[in-house]
């Protein structure tokens, strides 16, 4: 925190990013790592998904890699070239979203997750381009899906058998081109960087979180202002009710942006590289709306405190850092201690009134989840959270 009271953007950069693949100043620099913790990390799987291997065509950008067809089950359901570049808009312009929100991201302190030691054998972010009523009939009405796990595909020629994380967008679904300039590419891919730095998947924390991420660079301004104004909880009744147990994660949302919305005032504004500024779609409209994303290096302390907290998890319940099974990332007994991990962070701005020193008076407790909640989905390996 600057003299003047502003919390200057979070640079620390902890052992485990060193070690991940950022670039090393010098060898005394990193801490030793023994052979078991190089054990633990998550191998690069295989994986011979046939929905995958038909995508044929290959579009990259900066490092990433679009995959996609024209024909088939899994065609774009738009094929507009408004550049006549050969490259369909709604692949170049997805490529060039993903680039752009990763670049503001890193730039404002949050790591990179090729940077992350749970996606160290990851060399690329992929975007695969599938129709969820093929690809699995539960999701069919999603508009994407992020993935936690780190795959290679040596069937597909175009692949060059390198490891990837990825996430999927729906090929299929009318409108999806929009929304891939809008919020879609920022939701899924802020998911990739919380998987980065925890293994706690709680979903009101997931999604909740990545509805705030879509506005790094949406146009704040245009929208509903009272997205930002409800009250932090007052007790810990409300907290489970309108967090903890909410019935559609996306509605906490709320929950974040008032996190944000009040440490606003203590935050230097938004880092913009300059050669980002005057991106444009193919369309040719703006890539970034305005130069506001309230809540930055608060939400940055958080994932920071999940980082560590997440360890200490794992030490306590006797699992490998990485290898968590599912039901244990979604655990509901969790919910406390991320929810401390939120208070904790929060207190650090010591920002004044009632609101805020209700919600930290708070001591919060196990919530017993309503019937069908963190219901899992086994027919997707490695499958994180949809929109």
């Amino acid at each position: 925190m600057s003299a003047n009271g502003v919390v200057a953007p979070a640079i620390q950069l902890p052992w485990k990013q060193f070690f991940a693949g950022g670039t090393i100043a010098c060898a005394a620099c990193v801490p030793s790592v023994s052979a078991q913790e190089l054990k633990d990390f998550p191998a690069c799987r295989t994986s011979k998904n046939q929905h995958r291997l038909e995508l044929e065509q290959k579009y990259e950008f900066n490092g990433i890699r679009v995959f996609y067809t024209q024909t088939g089950p899994h065609a774009l359901y738009t094929v507009a070239d408004l550049n006549r570049n050969g490259v369909p808009d709604m692949v170049e312009d997805a490529a060039l979203h993903l680039d752009t929100v990763r670049q503001i991201f890193n730039r404002n302190g949050f790591r990179d997750p090729l940077d992350s030691p749970r996606f160290r054998h990851a060399e690329s972010i992929d975007i695969d381009f599938l129709n969820f009523d093929v690809y699995s009939p539960e999701i069919t009405d999603k508009r994407g899906l992020s993935f936690s796990g780190v795959i290679r595909y040596p069937g597909s020629r175009i692949r060059a058998d390198k490891c990837a994380i990825s996430m999927a967008i729906n090929s299929s679904l009318k409108g999806n081109h929009e929304r891939v300039k809008d919020y879609l590419i920022p939701h899924e891919l802020f998911h990739l960087y919380q998987y980065g730095y925890t293994m706690f998947r709680a979903s009101w924390f997931l999604e909740g979180m990545a509805k705030w991420a879509e506005w790094v660079t949406l146009a704040e301004n245009d929208r509903n202002p009272t997205l930002w104004s409800t009250p932090l909880p007052a007790s810990a009744q409300e907290l489970n009710e309108r967090v903890f147990l909410n019935p559609n994660p996306y509605d906490v949302r709320h929950f974040w942006n008032r996190l944000a919305e009040l440490a606003k005032k203590k935050e230097f504004p938004m880092i913009v590289p300059p050669e980002l500024r005057n991106r444009r779609f193919a369309d040719g409209t703006p890539v970034i709306r305005d130069n506001i994303w309230r809540g930055r290096a608060l939400m940055l302390k958080i994932l920071e405190g999940l980082d560590a907290e997440d360890d200490a998890a794992a030490q306590e319940n006797k699992i490998q850092p990485y290898a968590w099974a599912n039901e244990e990332q979604r655990n509901t007994a969790h919910n406390p201690r991320l929810m401390k991990v939120v208070q904790r962070a929060l207190a650090s701005y010591g920002i004044a009134g009632a609101e805020v020193r209700q919600f930290l008076a708070i001591d919060p407790v196990p919530s017993t989840p309503r019937e069908g909640e963190n219901r899992l989905i086994p027919s997707i390996p490695g499958r994180g959270h949809e929109r």
